[in-house]
């Protein structure tokens, strides 16, 4: 049977001493001038056991205290991380995060950068009113997170423009995506105000290589955009 921690005795071995020592006294007459100094000198004994014990579950609740205090100094520290880099509306992260996120790609690798938004979205808020606008962009933030592979990654420019970093090096295959996201948006109804919104999504697709700036791939990104706009809205464009 294993043993139970909490009935561990730290001093066990001195307790028996101590008791060993009291049934010897009492058995024994010893000259009044040894007699005394052993039995002070067994309460004192006794006295500094019960003091040592009290001193170490006083450290045990200093200790405990002082764990739970560094647990809660990592979740407030954890916290405040992700709220320093993170849209509060949408959960993707926002755009000092999101524009650091590519710089840092940019330097080693080449992936796909999408830049979208939601077209007619002023209509949403003009029609629907704002509330029904900002949860307009929190499903669409999530359908969005959950269409994309572990690596990738979502950020919020503001309003209703949004980019994803694609880890993957492949124009064709970053456009294949961005084309399927468009069909899935398109066809999946937002509830706004008890009434199921429908909403399309216009891309601007730019393959980033290694060692290209970010304004440079952002502003090629945006043009893009504007040119899906330009032809109709609903669809995806290729950076030139």
């Amino acid at each position: 049977m294993t043993p139970d921690p909490d009935d561990f005795n730290l001093f066990e071995a001195e307790e028996s001493l101590a008791h060993r020592t009291a049934v010897l006294l009492a058995g024994q007459t010893l000259p009044a001038e040894l007699e005394a100094p052993c039995r002070e000198l067994l309460g004192g004994y006794n006295k500094l056991l019960r003091e040592t014990r009290q001193l170490i579950r006083l450290s045990d609740r200093r200790e405990r205290e002082l764990n739970r205090l560094n647990r809660k100094l990592e979740q407030l520290t954890s916290t405040l991380a992700y709220q320093a880099e993170r849209d509060p509306l949408t959960g993707a992260y926002n755009k000092g995060a999101a524009t650091r996120l590519i710089e840092a790609a940019l330097e080693r690798e080449e992936f796909g950068l999408l830049l979208f938004d939601i077209d007619f979205f002023k209509r949403v808020n003009d029609n629907h009113g704002h509330p029904c606008g900002d949860k307009l962009l929190q499903n669409l933030a999530d359908l969005v997170q959950e269409s994309l592979g572990p690596e990738d990654r979502l950020g919020r420019f503001g309003g209703e423009e949004f980019v994803i970093i694609l880890r993957q090096p492949s124009l064709i295959v970053c456009k294949g995506f961005a084309e399927r996201l468009r069909r899935h948006v398109e066809l999946t109804p937002f509830d706004c105000a008890d009434q199921a919104l429908h909403i399309t999504l216009s891309f601007g697709l730019v393959l980033c290589q290694p060692g290209d700036h970010f304004e440079d791939v952002y502003r090629r990104a945006d043009q893009a955009l504007y040119a899906a706009k330009h032809n109709g809205r609903n669809r995806v464009e290729i950076a030139a």
